[in-house]
């Protein structure tokens, strides 16, 4: 921020976080940084360092400094903001933003960079909600009464923005920003649910052999092994790309749903016993429909009674297609609009993690973090809000799993890290998880599902 005197009509923040003295201000723990100082950082990261401080409820304070996640320290007004999301080797102010930095214009705005009024006044760029009406969200520090805030919902075709005329920023990329390298997770091939009728959450999966395998629950967050095959040891299972669980048929036995090698959405029926039978195609006339989906999942996000499929598709949307209770699909209906705002997430599963009896969705996101977004019950989601903290904690999961495992009554969840290991966190009832501890004694026995 410029050290002139700022403005004193300002228009405040739609978000504002709050603000606790400097003196109060306590470092989390650290994080690992994949950039150095001064170096090269990719557009995701810079996001996560501008969360921290939101976290962490930095006050604004032109004359104190506050740390970033490897304990670097910042002046906490809005280009110190931007120095420490940018990993800069200083606190540089407004008007010295643009010498590491290029101009471009609006239109070209990606995460991470910022809009800079030179003379008095800067905020981070962090993603279009909707480019083509000028919606967009933002990080910044404004004023002591208005610190560190974000995600903030604006629109760039507004009059002014942070209580400035919008045509005295200009847009500015850091010289040293990178781009994020595409995701190369594959989807999940696990599921949860109860397939021998016992009242207990089992874990059923694609092993790598192509087979299905079943992994009873005990109701105390724990299942055993080896896996029972579900459907033969002929590696049937072969180049299914993700799978989700269900009763999708309403004969009160937990089913499977998969995308095949031919990218159909395949249903298998259980027999309550641990077995599977089948499959069908549950949109016939649909040949190739489910090519290139990330993620799937199974609920009823309606209410209808009936289960169907949420999956992020090939344009990064969240789309449900509806069950009709008998096997088959409808055409899908976007959740949360059709901007690809669900671009490199890596795993995503469906469970009421609030109490509301609706449906939401729980999902690692491209910064690693696991998000909840809430359901309206009529087929839409909004939010979302961190689960278990804004670290980047869920890196190198594959899969995530909603579920009551240790009969509470409250949704956890499940999911395989990266040591290969089946782990599950507990949720409180309001929206967050705790934990995890392993469910199946041994190193690295998922590898490969």
């Amino acid at each position: 921020m410029s050290r002139f005197s700022r403005h004193s009509l300002r228009t405040l923040a739609t978000v504002v976080a709050t603000g606790a003295a400097a003196s109060l201000f306590t470092v989390a723990p650290q994080a690992h940084a994949a950039s150095s100082i001064g170096g090269q950082i990719t557009r995701s990261e810079v996001l996560a360092r501008a969360q921290y401080w939101v976290d962490n409820h930095v006050p604004y304070n032109q004359g104190a400094y506050a740390a970033d996640p490897q304990g670097t320290t910042y002046r906490e007004d809005c280009s110190g903001y931007v120095s420490m999301a940018w990993h800069l080797n200083s606190s540089l102010v407004t008007s010295t933003l643009p010498s590491v930095s290029t101009q471009e214009n609006f239109s070209d705005l990606k995460s991470g960079d910022i809009l800079d009024y030179t003379a008095e006044h800067t905020f981070l760029f962090a993603n279009w909600t909707n480019q083509a009406n000028g919606d967009f969200t933002y990080y910044a520090e404004s004023n002591s009464n208005d610190p560190t805030h974000g995600p903030t919902s604006a629109n760039i075709n507004s009059s002014s923005l942070e209580g400035w005329p919008t045509s005295y920023y200009g847009a500015y990329r850091y010289n040293n920003i990178v781009d994020d390298a595409p995701a190369t997770t594959r989807p999940a091939r696990v599921a949860a649910g109860d397939f021998n009728g016992d009242g207990k959450l089992d874990v059923v999966g694609i092993d790598a052999n192509s087979n299905m395998q079943f992994y009873p629950g005990d109701g105390a967050g724990d299942v055993s092994g080896p896996g029972v095959p579900m459907l033969g040891t002929t590696g049937l299972w072969a180049n299914f790309k993700a799978i989700a669980s269900g009763d999708f048929n309403g004969d009160g036995k937990a089913d499977v749903a998969g995308i095949d090698a031919n990218n159909n959405m395949m249903l298998y029926t259980g027999d309550g016993a641990g077995h599977l039978t089948g499959g069908s195609n549950m949109m016939p006339g649909t040949n190739g429909l489910w090519a290139n989906f990330k993620a799937i999942t199974a609920g009823d996000f309606m209410g209808t009674g009936h289960v169907g499929i949420a999956g992020i598709d090939a344009n990064n949307n969240l789309m449900f297609y509806p069950g009709d209770g008998a096997g088959h699909l409808g055409a899908g209906i976007p959740m949360l609009g059709t901007n690809g705002a669900w671009v490199n997430f890596k795993a995503i599963t469906a469970g009421d993690f609030t109490g509301t009896g609706k449906l939401g969705i729980a999902g690692i996101d491209a910064n690693n973090n696991l998000m909840f977004y809430a359901g309206d019950g009529a087929g839409h989601v909004s939010g979302g809000t961190p689960m278990l903290g804004t670290n980047g904690l869920w890196a190198g999961f594959h899969a995530v799993m909603a579920g009551d495992f240790t009969g509470t009554g409250k949704l956890g969840i499940a999911g395989i890290d990266a040591n290969n290991n089946l782990k599950f966190y507990p949720g409180d009832g309001a929206g967050h998880v705790s934990g995890g501890t392993q469910m199946l004694a041994g190193n690295g026995l998922w590898v490969g599902f």
